[in-house]
């Protein structure tokens, strides 16, 4: 029998007449049509439903979800508006809702191509990128010349780490549709990650050639310029990019990254507080401020940013690990073993959170565990230079010669250029006595993103002068770059640079300018900051040792190199009275910034047992700590902080003094350069310029240096102090 065609109602033709118009784009006339049908039939199933796709195409996702839900009562046996409802559920954050609709979808229907995709969209925006693959995978089963399908499906492989599938993938889509500018630019993200920049170059560019707004291709190619170390080009890139869209948190933030490397800290936190703003829930933009403000030593400021951070993004690795940087600053080293455990958890192979743990183990002093933990990284990771570097600062915590310098040479081995295990070799070796080996590779320092004077290279153009060049005639800058107590200690050299017939123009911190006037071969002291003369040649202070060779048995060591201003050390005599005791200068605590104060400084408290002794103390320190007051008051020590105006006052107060007694601060340097005795307090594993082994000083000396006989054992040093001061007070 002849198949008998349905006849059209009413509804049928206004609606089939607003589907052409939908088609076409014209919303306004489909709606229009959809509604009149809807007059004829209320219950018109397929007007229901296409009102539904309306509305989520137009952005009116109640209007969509009324409409599908109705054409779902009408008819719940189709699979397609199951489908468009989880589409629905997932535009307005609904993930589980979409993630169920998906799944009735597919019940009706497991050939639902459109549902496994999206499906597979959604558990991708949850993170289940297992799951997400499976279904790009289900739906590449059944149309396997879905471009979006193979590209979402190497996104997923590249967030699993499987970089070499996900190139293929991509590829497959590319070989589909050349000109698909997501998958070039998916493909030159999965190059980056295969450690192949400059290839990804070439996929950025035709993705940008094919779509010149396309704004992730432009940034991804940023990106990988800054990896290349193009640094000049990838600023030029996000500056155009930020000129054409500055609203773009995503590009502030690469920017920020760029000038960071470049040194700019300044601008590069202004971009990065200014990504934070623009996009608040980003967690990876408040990570990246975070860091910027730990390497400032803003510890509480990035400690809040980790925390935030946390908040958007609890299940990040990598936040945790910054978290536990921070606590490891503070001197909270539980609560960073935790974070770092917490990091290792959620990512086993985040060997950066491993290495950090470690770290942490080797401040608490548990140094076999430590050990055990580097091993475990190397297991991991096989020869990685920052995992050889820090075990060899744990055999040097261990004074364990031999075995550190193996470590480092085996860092430097692994990496040539790591900075890190030339500046800790070099270290190990001044601290040893090996001094020329030890100055050559203290020049690594500026290669050291770590440390300070890192942010501080000047970038003069007159030439670097390490004692080849003539001086003769010359005008020399020489310049402090670090810590008050390093320009102390080699400002000595200023004599030997003078000799060389420079004149010799001493730039130093503001604090010192007017103690420094009383220094030989000087003529003239700036402070840091002030106007420069001109001169020929420049040279770092710290690097005057390795220009002039010197040896542990060369250190220019006069008895003293300084002099405290006669007025100022007439005006102290006056204000301190007559001396009826025997004086004793202290200062016990340093700046507490200072990454291993926790190990130099000691608690007030500590000193106690020298008071005992019938002597006047008197504090050389400008800075007290909280937890140091209440001691300090009720000890009878003689407190002058409110008439130190800066180091010209402080040395003429030591001047006052018939002994000075310091830990490794800037007060030890300058007792010792003003040629006063001095007994320095010093951990059991000190600083490299105090040597290893040895109770006195070949840079001071009138100095005498008291260890702690075991790791935090200050009252064995302080026992050894009060014995020597015993026959000064007459005990």
């Amino acid at each position: 029998l002849p198949t008998m065609k349905k006849k059209l109602t009413p509804a049928d033709r206004l609606f089939a007449t607003g589907l052409a118009a939908h088609q076409k784009g014209r919303l306004e006339g489909a709606f229009a049509q959809y509604e009149a049908a809807l007059q004829r039939d209320p219950r018109h199933f397929d007007t229901l439903h296409h009102i539904g796709i309306l509305g989520y195409q137009s952005g009116n996702h109640a209007l969509a979800l009324q409409f599908m839900s109705e054409a779902i009562d009408v008819n719940p046996g189709v699979s397609t508006v199951y489908s468009n409802l989880g589409n629905i559920f997932k535009a307005i954050g609904q993930h589980a809702s979409a993630l169920q609709s998906y799944s009735q979808a597919l019940a009706l229907s497991a050939t639902n191509v459109d549902a496994l995709y999206n499906r597979g969209n959604v558990l991708q925006d949850l993170k289940r990128f297992e799951e997400a693959l499976a279904s790009y995978e289900q739906a590449l089963a059944l149309a396997p010349r879905d471009v979006a399908a193979w590209n979402n499906c190497a996104v997923v492989l590249q967030h699993l780490k499987r970089h070499d599938e996900a190139l293929v993938a991509c590829e497959r889509a590319l070989a589909l549709a050349p000109n698909h500018a997501e998958s070039l630019n998916n493909r030159g993200n999965i190059l980056v990650a295969l450690g192949r920049p400059n290839e990804s170059l070439l996929s950025y560019a035709q993705a940008c050639a094919l779509h010149p707004d396309y704004i992730d291709a432009n940034i991804n190619q940023a990106k990988a310029l800054r990896l290349l170390c193009r640094l000049d080009e990838a600023l030029e890139r996000y500056d155009a990019i930020l000129a054409e869209h500055p609203g773009s948190a995503e590009a502030l933030h690469g920017r920020g990254h760029v000038l960071r490397q470049l040194r700019r800290r300044a601008d590069a936190l202004k971009d990065y507080q200014q990504a934070t703003v623009l996009a608040p829930a980003s967690a990876a933009f408040r990570l990246s401020l975070g860091h910027l403000l730990l390497e400032y030593g803003s510890l509480d400021a990035a400690r809040k940013c980790f925390d935030l951070a946390l908040e958007l993004d609890e299940t990040s690795a990598p936040i945790h690990n910054a978290r536990g940087l921070v606590m490891q600053r503070l001197k909270r080293f539980d609560a960073a073993l935790a974070c770092y455990m917490r990091a290792v958890e959620l990512d086993p192979d985040y060997t950066d959170a491993l290495l950090n743990r470690a770290n942490a183990l080797q401040d608490l002093g548990r140094m076999d565990d430590a050990l055990a933990v580097y091993d475990e990284v190397l297991a991991l990771k096989g020869d990685n230079p920052a995992t050889w570097n820090n075990r060899g600062n744990a055999y040097e915590a261990m004074q364990r010669y031999e075995e550190a310098l193996a470590c480092y040479d085996k860092a430097i081995a692994v990496s040539p250029q790591y900075a890190p295990a030339h500046w800790n070799r070099s270290l190990l070796n001044l601290q040893y006595g090996n001094l020329l080996d030890g100055w050559r590779g203290y020049e690594w320092r500026w290669n050291n993103e770590v440390l300070s004077c890192y942010a501080e290279i000047r970038g003069f153009k007159q030439p670097l002068w390490l004692g080849q060049e003539s001086l003769e005639g010359k005008t020399i800058l020489l310049y402090a770059e670090q810590g008050l107590g390093d320009t102390l200690q080699f400002c000595r050299f200023a004599p030997l640079v003078k000799a060389r017939g420079a004149r010799v123009v001493l730039e130093v911190q503001a604090p010192l300018t007017g103690l420094l006037g009383s220094l030989d071969g000087v003529d003239q002291v700036l402070a840091k900051g002030d106007p420069l003369p001109a001169f020929d040649y420049q040279v770092p202070l710290m690097s005057l040792a390795l220009a002039f060779g010197t040896g542990i048995d060369a250190i220019p060591a006069p008895a003293r190199y300084l002099a405290a201003d006669p007025a100022r050390a007439a005006q102290w005599q006056a204000r301190l009275g007559p001396r009826t005791r025997p004086r004793i200068g202290v200062a016990w605590s340093g700046n507490a910034q200072h990454a291993n104060d926790h190990n130099r400084s000691l608690p007030f408290s500590a000193l106690a047992p020298l008071f005992a002794l019938d002597c006047d103390f008197v504090s050389l320190q400008k800075e007290y700590r909280e937890a140091d007051l209440a001691a300090v008051n009720a000890s009878g020590l003689l407190r002058m902080d409110a008439h130190l105006n800066d180091f010209a006052d402080t040395a003429a107060l030591c001047e006052q003094m018939d002994v000075v007694i310091a830990v490794d601060t800037s007060v030890a340097h300058l007792a010792g350069a003003l040629g006063k005795p001095l007994f320095v307090l010093l951990p059991h594993v000190a600083d490299w310029r105090w040597l290893t082994g040895r109770a006195d000083s070949p840079w001071y000396p009138g100095a005498q240096l008291l260890r702690q006989p075991r790791k935090g054992d200050w009252d064995g040093a302080i026992d050894a102090v009060r014995s020597r001061l015993a026959p000064l007070a007459g005990g």
